[in-house]
């Protein structure tokens, strides 16, 4: 997973630099990386899950705390599923087919619309249309949506949603279903069969 902030000129490095860290120290929890995200060139960061099924969800993981706490901000996400020819102790210094594969990516992707993009070894255009597809979803999430969102991206039920953000049952499932959670859910659960579908990576 390679990603930079978007938007992140628009501010000064000290507070780029906070906010970044601040997802990251987020994004570290709970989530089973084999190399741990670590910040590189002050607004973008790298980091090896361990599991190329879980890369959708971490990524809208990534998006919707930052849309939920900083709206004028988003993420820009490079993920390369392949091969791990040299692995380190940091992804800024291991190497191999998944890392050229999201560098590569991660230069192209500011001239696409869709900021999730996915390059595998092999030819996947379906994939590429339904991460284009999503962004037209995930594009329009307010910050109320976002926080009810990362909350479902990670386990919570709609109750203990409702108790974390301090509003009614009926609230969250309204923004649930204006964030499209029906349509993001089914994705999120079949990523790995998608993938699987092009390259099999087991």
């Amino acid at each position: 997973m390679t990603a930079d902030l978007v938007n992140s000129t628009a501010f000064p490095t000290e507070e780029t630099e906070r906010r970044l860290g601040d997802m990251l120290d987020r994004l570290r929890t709970g989530t089973d990386w084999l190399l741990s995200p670590e910040v590189y060139r002050g607004d973008s960061f790298q980091g090896v899950l361990r599991k190329g099924g879980e890369a959708l969800r971490i990524s809208l993981v990534a998006r919707a705390i930052l849309k939920a706490e900083h709206p004028d901000l988003d993420l820009r996400v490079a993920l390369g599923i392949g091969a791990i020819g040299r692995l380190t102790d940091r992804p800024g210094t291991s190497d191999g087919e998944a890392f050229r594969l999201s560098g590569l990516l991660a230069d192209v992707m500011k001239k696409e619309e869709a900021r999730i993009a996915l390059a595998l070894p092999v030819p996947s255009e379906p994939v590429k249309a339904a991460l284009i597809l999503l962004e037209s979803v995930v594009e329009k999430w307010t910050s109320a949506q976002a926080e009810v969102m990362l909350r479902l991206l990670t386990g919570f039920s709609m109750s203990e949603i409702a108790e974390a953000l301090r509003i009614s049952q009926p609230a969250v499932s309204q923004h649930a279903q204006a964030a499209k959670w029906w349509a993001v859910e089914p994705l999120i659960h079949t990523f790995d069969q998608l993938i699987q579908a092009f390259y099999s990576y087991d």
